[in-house]
């Protein structure tokens, strides 16, 4: 009976040195900050490949503007993702109308036996309990859990961010950028910025709060 025990702990370690790790990290991400990189960098170094999940909501009431009404989309969201993570070789970036659906979609279609599935989460409200039914989704062999992050530059606002959009430069920018970026990095973010979509003058829209 001991020997048993020890040859299945033996084999439950084994198992878990031999797992594969996907983390998936959903967002909005409008603009994305140096807090969303950290975390999705802290993701990165904990797992063999780590999908970002950026939020391409269709209703009018999802979509994140600036006070001036002009539009952050998930394309453009993705582009500056793109450039912060450039040194990321594990790195996924794919955008989608439902990020939580479409977790538990990847879960239930694209997992295998021997994989762990880390969905990762801020600290912030109660995003850890849109995934407490995820497990049941994961075929047999498939473990999955949420992961909260709370990183020092969570507390960085996108909605924060989005009031200086109007109007964006290096200097207002820069403190909410990933300090890893070179100059030239920046000026691609800037540039992703300053080319916001203008608010259509004959639909009405409203300002989240």
């Amino acid at each position: 009976m001991i020997f048993e025990k020890c040859v299945y702990q033996y084999l439950n370690v084994l198992f878990e040195q031999n797992e594969e790790i996907i983390a998936m990290v959903p967002g909005s991400f409008k603009p994305p900050h140096k807090g969303h990189y950290e975390m999705i960098n802290h993701f990165s170094n904990i797992s063999n490949k780590t999908i970002v999940i950026v939020s391409d909501p269709t209703s009018e009431k999802s979509i994140r503007r600036t006070p001036g009404g002009k539009r952050i989309t998930s394309q453009e969201a993705q582009q500056i993702l793109e450039i912060y993570t450039k040194g990321l070789s594990n790195i996924e970036i794919v955008t989608a109308a439902a990020p939580v659906k479409w977790v538990y979609d990847y879960v239930a279609e694209n997992t295998s036996p021997g994989q762990k599935v880390l969905l990762g989460v801020s600290g912030k409200g109660d995003d850890a309990n849109r995934y407490l039914g995820a497990q049941k989704y994961a075929p047999e062999g498939v473990t999955v859990e949420a992961s909260v992050f709370a990183g020092s530059d969570l507390g960085t606002s996108a909605s924060t961010i989005r009031t200086i959009l109007d109007s964006p430069t290096l200097d207002n920018i820069d403190e909410f950028l990933p300090p890893h970026l070179s100059k030239q990095d920046k000026e691609q973010v800037l540039s992703v910025l300053s080319q916001l979509e203008e608010a259509d003058e004959s639909s009405s829209w409203v300002l989240p709060s």
